[in-house]
């Protein structure tokens, strides 16, 4: 997972988690803030009785009438209102607290608020009531609300944080590019990237800094082989032809034609890796030329025709599917030829007797992929990785490799920006591909 989709992950999990937190702690919050505005109307309540009292009956009328009947009360329609008046028996500071009220025959449970006051020397009780079911009403409507916008707010933020975040790894994505778009040292883009954050500065910085460490490295490793490759040649085609004027004379025993038949052949392979290492360095230099237009059905049978003759001697079947056609232009033939007649050898030299090989074609919406298929003798899934270095060999039944035939094929791969894989089963055969995009 990305960087900045973690921190967004991260953010999207803290602000659940305070939303968890509210669904624990907030219903009793929220209900304590209801009933608190509930004693607050009670306490208002009480103020507007009494100016509605003075104002509208008068307090000594009122009073007589108490006096009279001994009580006074009045409610609500629905009873979820109440007040009443009657004589007091001491006199008590105001105290509010949740009982149940019988209200003209139905007990309500009600937030009460009882009153003490003093008239002509007489102690009285006023007690206003109102039904908790208010104070529940309020408080419903306190978690919605509250909810609703915990939601909208945690939404918010979260895009909010996410498009932050993207803004601020803007650079970190750029960088990202610019290394997959990399697939030779030398095609690195040293353009430093924009930014004004001092870390992605330094990282770019950083980066480039290796790059140029390993393209010098990159060059002097080319140079070497290159330069060792061209003073070796000279030499071995000297000693090669001393040694066919000495077998063209006469009075060699067998024993010593023999010796310099050997030495010949041993000459001959250490000439292959040599010119196998030059192609590579051409290649790598990008000296080999790409000027062709190249069909690639049409090459992938003259790479089957070439090997035919090698197919009998272990009785292998060879199949060719080219159903896909395509042609790459620009190109180089030659080494595009090199590069499936090596896979195509490597599946005849490490195949089973009596085996097969298969060679087919697939065109996608934006690959063209041939595949050559074998039962041979597979490769283990330790060494499938490093199969692609050079010189490393992982030959079976005594098979001659050089450990130069399939990094040639990736070097020729990547100079046509096409992809290899592998696909194997070590006991039933390989599968290799090469894919050529189309975009």
């Amino acid at each position: 997972m990305k960087l900045y989709y973690k921190l967004a992950l991260i953010n999207s999990v803290t602000r659940i988690l305070i939303v968890a937190a509210f669904f624990v702690f907030a219903p009793g919050i929220i209900y304590k803030a209801a009933v608190t505005q509930v004693d607050s109307n009670l306490e208002k309540k009480k103020a507007r009785f009494f100016d509605y009292i003075v104002a509208r009956i008068g307090m000594n009328e009122f009073m007589s009438k108490i006096m009279e009947d001994s009580t006074y009360a009045d409610y609500t329609i629905f009873k979820e209102n109440y007040i009443s008046v009657e004589p007091g028996k001491t006199f008590r500071e105001d105290t509010i607290f949740t009982s149940p009220r019988d209200i003209d025959g139905d007990v309500v449970q009600c937030r009460v608020l009882q009153h003490n006051f003093y008239h002509n020397g007489d102690i009285f009780l006023l007690e206003i009531g109102e039904s908790v079911q208010y104070a529940r009403d309020i408080n419903t409507i306190l978690k919605r609300f509250a909810l609703y916008t915990l939601i909208a707010i945690v939404v918010l933020t979260v895009l909010i944080d996410l498009g932050i975040t993207q803004y601020l790894f803007y650079p970190l994505r750029k960088l990202e590019s610019k290394l997959i778009a990399t697939r030779h040292p030398e095609k690195f883009n040293f353009k430093p990237i924009e930014t004004t954050t001092t870390d992605f500065r330094y990282l770019d910085r950083t980066i480039s800094d290796m790059m140029h460490k390993i393209q010098d490295a990159f060059n002097i490793e080319k140079e070497f082989i290159a330069n060792v490759s061209h003073e070796l040649l000279t030499p071995i085609s000297i000693l090669q032809t001393r040694l066919e004027n000495i077998l063209s004379g006469t009075g060699l025993s067998d024993e010593v034609q023999i010796k310099i038949i050997e030495s010949q052949l041993t000459l001959g392979r250490l000439k292959q890796i040599i010119r196998s290492l030059l192609l590579i360095s051409q290649i790598e230099n990008n000296q080999a030329p790409k000027l062709d237009e190249v069909n690639i059905p049409e090459l992938l049978k003259e790479v089957a025709d070439e090997i035919e003759d090698r197919l009998s001697d272990k009785n292998i079947r060879l199949q060719l599917h080219t159903s896909a056609d395509l042609t790459i232009n620009p190109a180089n033939r030659s080494l595009l030829f090199t590069m499936f007649f090596n896979l195509v050898n490597n599946a005849v030299k490490y195949n089973r007797q009596n085996g097969s090989i298969n060679i087919s074609t697939l065109e996608t919406e934006d690959h063209y992929e041939v595949s050559i298929e074998d039962t041979g003798i597979g490769i283990a899934p330790a060494n499938i990785k490093s199969i692609f270095y050079r010189f490393k060999k992982f030959n079976a039944a005594g098979e001659e490799s050089y450990g130069l035939g399939l990094p040639m094929v990736k070097t020729i791969a990547d100079f046509h920006n096409a992809e290899v894989r592998v696909e194997s089963e070590q006991g039933k055969g390989s599968k290799f591909t090469v894919s050529f995009s189309l975009t």
